[in-house]
């Protein structure tokens, strides 16, 4: 990856899982991450605070 290029946060956490585990391949650590990566980016919008313009 060229240098100041982030990698997408799936993508990071699709191989460190990868690098953790034995088991899984890419396809089922990949399904697994983006499951949990959305649960979490829609908890985390369930807690943002209502703006003024929401009354």
């Amino acid at each position: 990856m060229p240098a100041g290029v982030m990698e997408h946060p799936i993508v990071r956490f699709t191989n460190e899982l990868m690098r953790l585990t034995n088991d899984l391949d890419q396809a089922t650590a990949a399904e697994f991450v983006s499951h949990v990566y959305k649960a979490g980016y829609e908890e985390g919008r369930a807690w943002e605070p209502a703006s003024d313009f929401d009354e």
